[in-house]
């Protein structure tokens, strides 16, 4: 793993969901990332489990630099305010740039879904934000308390957001928010996803990479499906290169219900 000079460019990015992976599909995870390029990994959907951990040990035995929105910085388990026994989180793997951890700027709702770094970009520091949001099902109809659930997450990580210090900031996960556009029958879409969109890009003012690319990143099992992943900027960063590529690899190999999105500047 080799460090980058100041003033380096930003670095690719890859998002996968991991879909809170036993043992035997987090091997085969992990033989699709160790053939990917992208320096930085967010993986999404991770757990207190034993997939998760191989994942995390064997990319930290590798010499990458690993963090874990599920345990407090020095690799201890979170205290979760909600006592979940199963919690989910994001785990960030970078190979290349030195990536470090921002302490203090916890969401105030579910602080273990979202993990938040600083990273060498061009002009100074970048932050990522590497997030996994709160679930609905937007096939089939998902229980009262899921879907307040997700709408009291939204709320709050919307409002966390607008009052973080100013910063150039990468947003890059799964959102668990429906992409606008989707060409597919969605009938239990909440009305705060589209509200949180809307208030992401127009309001806040970040930049949906992939904006109008209507392939799928997650697909359940009756093969409807709709973008989830995402890579926002920040007004204030200046970002240049290819548009995000899908790859459903993972997904049709039957590794998780999403596909990677990739982003090279």
């Amino acid at each position: 793993m080799t460090g980058r000079a100041p003033g380096a460019g930003l670095p690719s990015i890859l998002t996968l969901n991991l879909s809170r992976p036993p043992v035997g599909r987090a091997k085969a995870l992990l033989e699709y990332l160790w053939l990917r390029a992208e320096e930085v990994l967010v993986l999404t959907e991770t757990g207190w489990g034993a997939g998760s951990d191989l994942v995390a040990s064997v990319c930290r035995g590798a010499g990458y630099s690993v963090q874990s929105s599920l345990d407090d910085g020095s690799g201890r388990r979170r205290r979760l305010a909600s006592g979940d026994r199963a919690p989910y989180g994001v785990l960030v793997v970078s190979r290349g740039p030195e990536l470090t951890r921002a302490d203090g700027l916890d969401v105030p709702l579910m602080p273990e879904r979202v993990l938040v770094t600083e990273m060498p970009g061009p002009a100074g520091p970048v932050r990522l934000i590497a997030v996994y949001g709160a679930a609905s099902d937007p096939v089939r109809y998902a229980s009262s308390v899921q879907r307040q659930r997700k709408r009291d997450w939204l709320l709050a990580f919307v409002t966390w957001l607008n009052l973080l210090p100013e910063a150039p900031t990468l947003i890059v996960g799964d959102l668990n928010v429906v992409a606008p556009g989707h060409p597919d029958k969605l009938p239990y879409v909440l009305a705060e996803e589209r509200t949180a969109y809307d208030v992401l890009t127009s309001g806040l003012g970040y930049r949906d990479l992939a904006a109008g690319d209507l392939e799928p990143t997650w697909v359940d099992h009756s093969g409807v499906g709709c973008r989830y992943d995402y890579v926002l900027a920040s007004a204030d960063l200046e970002v240049t290169g290819r548009r995000p590529e899908i790859d459903q690899a993972p997904r049709l190999r039957g590794l998780t219900d999403h596909a990677a999105l990739s982003w090279r500047p």
